[in-house]
């Protein structure tokens, strides 16, 4: 629930949709990376009338529909798959790559953003740095990544195996990279956007 904050702005305040027609074209839509924060994703889809408390209180229960890591069901607004590490910011490069291709087609008229959460464990994984290379190439100026950086990984502490500067990183393949460190207390968390 690390990231409670950071959704329930989003969801309140930002992300575009219609909590009764989760399949509106022109959603914005919402990518999860790190499926053991599914919790924080299920909670705020409970208040958008997407999931019963009932639901929540069978989590990670044979059958239940909130299985732990979210399976794709758009009907509840839930994007992608969150599978293994990585794999929900590559589908949100990949949504807004096709949402710029739409964009570049028809106009402003199917415009929208696309958001994900992303975490130490999955900027790690390869596939993530190769889907934050294309997306600064590209210039993807409809993407923003909040990244929790909690210097912690599921198997141990970030440090342990890498000593990258990851700001540093996203800087160099083109991305706006703003701190939040000054309005959190223990955790530094980055908003990672393209120009």
């Amino acid at each position: 629930m690390g990231g409670a904050d950071f959704i329930h702005i989003l969801f309140s305040e930002y992300l575009n949709f219609d909590p009764d027609n989760p399949n509106w074209i022109n959603r914005d839509r919402f990518f999860l990376d790190p499926g053991h924060m599914s919790t924080m994703l299920y909670s705020i889809l409970t208040l958008t009338g997407h999931f019963k408390v009932d639901d929540l209180k069978n989590f990670r229960q044979w059958g239940s529909p909130t299985p732990g890591h979210p399976e794709l069901d758009l009907t509840r607004m839930i994007e992608n798959t969150s599978g293994p590490l990585g794999q929900g910011h590559t589908m949100a490069v990949g949504a807004a790559i096709a949402e710029r291709f739409l964009v570049s087609r028809f106009g402003n008229l199917v415009a929208h953003k696309t958001y994900a959460y992303i975490s130490d464990g999955g900027v790690q994984e390869e596939i993530s740095q190769g889907a934050g290379r294309i997306a600064g190439h590209l210039g993807l100026n409809n993407l923003i990544l909040f990244y929790d950086s909690n210097d912690i990984q599921l198997s141990t502490e970030t440090k342990a195996v890498t000593s990258e500067d990851t700001a540093m990183k996203y800087k160099s393949w083109g991305w706006n990279v703003l701190s939040m460190t000054e309005i959190t207390i223990s955790r530094s968390e980055l908003l990672l956007t393209l120009h």
